[in-house]
């Protein structure tokens, strides 16, 4: 019998492997041909860093319009060429190991300690945990319910995507950035991998994508490049860091006898943890390290460079911020204010070519981003009323605050706007934590000097202050929840990051006898050691609520979350689902449609272990990504009426249902109402496979199965 946790554990590290071959040669040659940086007489150890930042720069829009222009055979051919060029380029410059690898630093040991460190925490938090006979989910399989089928979504159709949710005749093109899934189908393309492995294989790319910008930017944007080797280790171990959410998180818990899945949920606009966006939503992540790399390109730019490097820093720039833009919309919008706000400071300084060569940057970009963003753009039918707004003005609030405010017998709304301002500024100390304290000590240093700052500190600057701002007064309700301002603070929290690495290592590892540390100097470095303290206790108890929510769930230990994990006996329903899911992917054709019970809670299980395409992926079809929402709501009535229904449809012709509704395949589940009719569908069809937890049989006159 198989082991689902052994197979996720051995396929991620493959498909681990398997990526170098898309985040390393592609940025590796780019390096070479423009020289950006002077890469070509740096390290081994720096080109890596160059090769990995400028690779997430430019692999996810080449994949997308390859893929799109031609076929994945193509994408694949040409990145295998990369990997050949590069192979071979490496190859000369360091014909023997041995000598390559006694000229490593004790520095690069340790950040490939940390790198190894992250890959047991990747593996372990996302593969699924079997004990006995029971599989339990880490809790981000929440979200990525929803990411793993647009993973198998873009293996299957190619690029654009078809929405994996809405199959009610041809499946809608996807109106969401999707060139994370697209790059995850790479592997799956060339390997055979799974779409569950091949997503958490690339959570772990995407920690060392943003891992590979700190560096560079200490060097050549902050200019710290005395113990840069040593500042590098500390900003890279400062992503284990976050704010002080551990205490109203607790305090809640308390108060209340909740343990609500995320430590980040306290606040319902988040301001996520570095381990918590890696682990939810890499792509977002990947969009900021795109645009830190066309950032880090573009404050090279002055009118003194020549035109090589001109058009060099214009090609980069475009390719970075169009492949930001289809990983993150939110991300890349945040970015883009900041941009568009810098440009014009450029253009009052009367910095022609500058200013030209940032409009060049954002029309090439324009360019390639064209075929997404008229995907992106596209509208359906819409219901009246019901009006979905990417951004809006709206100053960020504390619900919880509004309310205690509400029934304490304030009620007037202006009222209320006001006090929104100072309970906003109590929120994000408590969010930033340590990073608030960084934030006030580079300011009060900073703002004596404002005139002799360096461009890229000014700059630096600029970017924290439009980007809060922007995140602090605008939302998004495109979706259920603020996006735009929980993904968009991203830009300032890696701002934030990068101020710290100089005061970390002035206060703990400067060696200064002669100078004894002051009351006020010994006060700071107090509030320091705790708020890193709680940070970092912070990320540790979220890493492992995620991972043990649900096994502590499922003994009773915590109170079950409903539409999570339903009903008793979660683990072992999960474990059959599993085993059931994988046998019907062995006997269905990739163009099949699965249909399951769209009402169910277990519709997050069968998001993730389902690998078709299904007719009503929930109550809306998942509309939100694409499709019409009036089709959907005329469907979905009868989809669950096959489910939900015994007596509504036990004198129906479901064949010619399922050929109305283009299904192929129709799965119940013991948690069906049909399922607990023995003379209902479920009992009277032949069945494709069965457990106790699930069966499957064929429906309709298509050619579902290999079988048929």
């Amino acid at each position: 019998m198989q082991n689902f946790m052994v197979a996720d554990l051995v396929q991620t590290t493959f498909a681990i492997i398997v990526f170098a071959l898309f985040f390393l040669p592609s940025g590796y040659l780019l390096g070479l041909a423009s020289n950006v940086f002077g890469f070509r007489t740096h390290s081994a150890a720096e080109k890596l860093l160059f090769s990995i930042a400028l690779s997430f720069a430019a692999t996810p829009i080449l994949t997308v319009l390859l893929t799109r222009l031609s076929s994945y055979k193509v994408t694949l051919a040409v990145f295998l060429l990369f990997a050949a060029i590069c192979a071979a380029t490496v190859i000369r410059q360091f014909p023997l190991p041995g000598g390559f690898f006694s000229g490593i630093r004790s520095s690069t040991w340790v950040l490939v300690s940390m790198s190894l460190a992250w890959f047991v925490v990747v593996q372990f938090s996302l593969a699924d945990m079997e004990i006995g006979h029971r599989l339990y989910v880490n809790y981000v399989a929440y979200d990525h319910s929803v990411r793993v089928p647009f993973v198998e979504a873009a293996a299957r159709n190619g690029v654009p995507l078809l929405n994996p949710f809405f199959g009610l005749g041809k499946a809608p093109v996807l109106r969401y950035y999707y060139y994370w899934y697209v790059v995850c189908a790479l592997p799956m393309q060339l390997f055979g991998l799974g779409a569950k492995a091949c997503l958490n294989a690339s959570v772990f790319w995407s920690g060392l994508g943003v891992a590979s910008t700190i560096p560079l930017f200490l060097k050549y944007f902050l200019r710290e490049t005395e113990h840069l080797r040593r500042k590098s280790v500390i900003g890279i171990a400062l992503l284990t860091v976050t704010g002080l959410d551990l205490l109203p998180y607790s305090a809640i818990v308390m108060k209340f006898h909740l343990w609500p899945g995320d430590m980040e949920w306290w606040d319902s606009n988040q301001v996520s943890s570095w381990l918590g966006s890696l682990l939810w939503v890499p792509h977002h992540v990947a969009s900021l390290t795109a645009c830190m790399v066309g950032l880090l390109v573009l404050s090279t730019i002055d009118e003194q460079i020549s035109f090589r490097q001109r058009a060099w820093a214009m090609a980069l720039c475009g390719l970075a911020f169009a492949s930001a833009v289809g990983l993150s919309v939110y991300v890349t919008f945040t970015f883009a204010v900041f941009a568009i706000f810098w440009a014009l400071l450029v253009l009052l300084r009367r910095e022609i070519r500058t200013f030209a060569t940032y409009i060049a940057a954002c029309a090439l970009s324009l360019l390639l981003s064209g075929p997404y963003l008229f995907d992106l753009l596209s509208k359906p039918e819409s219901v009246p009323g019901q009006a979905h707004r990417f951004v809006f003005f709206a100053i960020r609030d504390f619900p919880l605050a509004v309310e205690f405010l509400r029934n304490s017998g304030i009620h007037n709304g202006l009222l209320l706007g006001l006090l929104n301002v100072p309970i906003l500024v109590i929120v994000y100390v408590i969010e930033f934590g340590f990073f608030f304290l960084i934030a006030a000590l580079s300011f009060r240093r900073d703002a004596r000097n404002w005139g002799s700052l360096s461009t890229q500190r000014r700059m630096a600057w600029t970017m924290f202050a439009v980007c809060l701002l922007t995140m602090s007064t605008m939302q998004s309700d495109a979706t259920k929840t603020n996006d735009l301002g929980f993904r968009g603070m991203l830009v300032v929290q890696f701002v934030l990051l990068l101020w710290a690495v100089p005061v970390v290592h002035e206060v703990f590892f400067r060696r200064d006898a002669a100078a004894p540390a002051s009351g006020s100097a010994m006060l700071v470095k107090l509030t320091l050691v705790v708020m890193i303290g709680l940070g970092v206790a912070g990320t540790a108890f979220q890493l492992v609520a995620l991972r043990s929510y649900a096994p502590m769930a499922d003994v009773g230990k915590l109170a079950r979350s409903e539409n999570f994990l339903g009903s008793t006996g979660f683990g072992e329903r999960t474990y059959l689902l599993r085993e059931g899911f994988s046998r019907l992917d062995r006997l269905t054709l990739p163009g099949a449609s699965v249909q399951y019970n769209p009402a169910s809670y277990e519709v997050i299980m069968n998001h993730l272990y389902s690998t078709r395409q299904a007719a009503v992926g929930d109550e809306d079809c998942g509309t939100a990504f694409g499709g019409d929402i009036l089709r959907c709501r005329k469907a979905y009535p009868y989809v669950n009426a096959v489910f939900n229904s015994p007596d509504t449809v036990r004198d129906w012709n479901l064949d010619r249902f399922c050929d109305d509704f283009f299904v192929n395949v129709l799965v119940a589940t013991d948690t069906d109402p049909i399922w607990q009719d023995p003379n209902s569908w479920v009992w009277t069809r032949p069945s494709l496979l069965s457990n106790s937890a699930m069966r499957a049989t064929s429906c309709g006159s298509g050619v579902p199965t290999s079988t048929r």
